[in-house]
């Protein structure tokens, strides 16, 4: 079977093999829903507090529902935790059947900056066993990385040129810590996932009013932020980088997810409500469903407990 995007957007079904060609599409948003999640649940930075935010999203491709993500995040003035759960739904999730996990911890030094100490994330496809990939970082900001199968031991191997990179969950939480502090969303972050090897670069936009719809809980005014990613190593040769209605030559290999911030609720930080994206098939769509605060313990309460 192969999907194919019909003209005005959409899908339809002929035969042949494309599966290989929409998981790497797949692969992609998998990587911009993961910067929506983790934009979404950062936020202001509690003061020496593990209040934060429960989320869940809705993301659709092509028109199509493909993912359900819920979020945690436990924040304070010495570290950090996050964590989110994503599966597939409707028929790109019937198609490809998969779930994806993902746990990053790190410290916040004096001055506000962020290091990551260490990242996992897992991801199973129907009739496969899972894979997954742990990033441990040195004390130089050198990424030890291992890829295995699920249960397997993990063999760790310095990656010395992704020397001062971050896993994309710490990187966009660099951001949104400079929208807290008032330097609004720009900047060039280096990101390195364990594969991919993509810098994100982040700019402000104009704020509008969102007349929202069925999907998102939210409508009303919304600030722009725009995250423009740009792939540098680590992605197959087929697949897609971006979308041919915004690359502006065969070889650009950047792609444009684009932003929209409020409060979805009275007492509520401001999160996205909406994300958007152009890719090889179709519109990418990543909608606010639900919101609520929640006490969510740090990694130290969690040892704290035990």
């Amino acid at each position: 079977m192969k999907i194919r995007r019909r003209r005005k957007g959409g899908f339809a079904l002929t035969a042949g093999p494309s599966r290989k060609t929409l998981l790497h599409t797949m692969v992609m948003a998998l990587a911009m829903a993961t910067l929506v999640i983790v934009m979404a649940i950062s936020g202001p930075r509690p003061a020496a507090s593990a209040e934060g935010v429960a989320l869940g999203y809705e993301g659709y491709l092509g028109g199509l529902h493909m993912l359900t993500a819920e979020v945690e995040l436990a924040r304070n003035e010495s570290a950090y935790r996050m964590e989110t759960r994503a599966n597939g739904r409707g028929l790109v999730g019937w198609f490809i059947q998969w779930k994806s996990n993902a746990v990053t911890e790190g410290d916040v030094e004096p001055d506000g900056a962020l290091r990551p100490r260490w990242h996992e994330r897992d991801i199973a496809q129907r009739g496969r066993r899972p894979k997954a990939i742990q990033i441990e970082y040195r004390d130089d900001g050198v990424p030890m990385v291992a890829r295995m199968r699920v249960g397997d031991e993990a063999t760790f191997a310095p990656a010395s040129e992704r020397r001062g990179t971050m896993d994309p969950m710490s990187a966009v939480t660099a951001i949104i810590d400079q929208m807290a502090a008032g330097a609004s969303c720009n900047g060039n972050f280096p990101v390195f996932d364990g594969k991919l090897r993509y810098d994100v670069t982040a700019s402000m936009g104009d704020a509008k009013r969102l007349n929202g719809n069925k999907y998102m809980m939210y409508r009303g005014e919304a600030a722009r932020c725009d995250l423009v990613l740009k792939a540098i190593d680590g992605f197959d040769d087929d697949e897609p980088k971006g979308s041919p209605r915004e690359r502006g030559s065969p070889a650009d290999d950047t792609l444009t997810l684009t932003m929209w911030f409020a409060s979805p609720a009275a007492g509520m930080p401001s999160v996205p409500v909406l994300a958007s994206a152009n890719t090889d098939f179709g519109g990418l769509r990543i909608y606010l469903a639900r919101a609520e605060t929640a006490d969510i313990p740090t990694e130290g309460q969690r040892a704290e407990a035990r």
